[in-house]
């Protein structure tokens, strides 16, 4: 009898010895986490860090391919751990698709019709949608004035833009170019018998700058806008005429993006 519960013992040890086995060889590794390691040169290396020396000053790293090296804490820029399962952080956080609405400020540097140096200034806002970082499309209003020294009147343009932000990343590069028609101020001037009316034309913008986290940027541009002015005086005798005006000025602005 008790040989016969032995062999029973040994027969079920058996049995179950394989399972055993190929549960602990198939039992996955514990998840581990790396560090990615960018540095001031623009190279990253990944890996893990495996000590700190010096009071933190040098890093130990062990690269994936095995190599081990001391790294002074002072040649890298950031330090980012990545684990299984998790996802990769954005490097900014900037809306990429949706609406966006931008106003901006600038002013409207160069000469008048009449060749002398003035800086005008302009203020315009425009509201549209990102398809994605790089295309975009929106609608657009301001008011410029290309001469406070009373040698031109108020202009309010109404124009349709596309834009594109060229990288991804926190102070990204950024080109907007617009283009429509803008209407004109008026005004009658007696002085001297003489009279002054105005009216609009096709405008154009193109803006290069860039855009400083979410929602600041700065931009160099070029504005085209174009003016007619009839004019009459009495003046001794009486004259009339109409100037074709075409206004060609560089813009320095600063704006506020959401």
């Amino acid at each position: 009898m008790k040989i016969h519960v032995r062999l029973l013992g040994l027969g079920l040890l058996l049995f179950w010895q394989p399972r055993f086995l190929s549960a602990q060889e198939t039992a996955p590794a514990p998840a581990t986490c790396h560090d990615i390691l960018y540095l001031n040169d623009g190279s990253q290396l990944r890996g893990q860090i495996t000590a700190t020396l010096d009071n933190g000053t040098i890093l130990s790293f062990k690269t994936w391919s095995g190599i081990a090296m001391d790294i002074p804490r002072t040649q890298v820029k950031r330090i980012v751990q990545r684990c299984p399962g998790s996802k990769s952080p954005k490097v900014y956080d900037f809306k990429e698709k949706g609406w966006y609405h931008h106003t901006r400020g600038g002013f409207l540097v160069g000469q008048t019709y009449f060749g002398e140096n003035v800086t005008g200034v302009q203020l315009l806002h425009s509201s549209g949608w990102m398809f994605s970082r790089l295309f975009g499309g929106g609608l657009g209003l301001g008011v410029d004035h290309f001469g406070l020294d009373g040698s031109d009147v108020a202009t309010y343009p109404i124009f349709a833009e596309v834009r594109t932000y060229l990288a991804a990343r926190r102070i990204a590069p950024y080109l907007s170019i617009g283009a429509g028609w803008a209407f004109s101020g008026n005004r009658t001037n007696d002085d001297f018998g003489r009279e002054e009316n105005w009216s609009g034309g096709w405008m154009a913008q193109g803006d290069v700058g860039y855009r400083i986290g979410n929602n600041f940027t700065i931009n160099l541009g070029v504005r085209l806008q174009q003016k007619r002015r009839d004019w009459s005086s009495n003046w001794w005798t009486s004259e009339s005429g109409t100037d074709r005006i075409l206004h060609a000025r560089f813009v320095v602005g600063a704006g506020l993006l959401l």
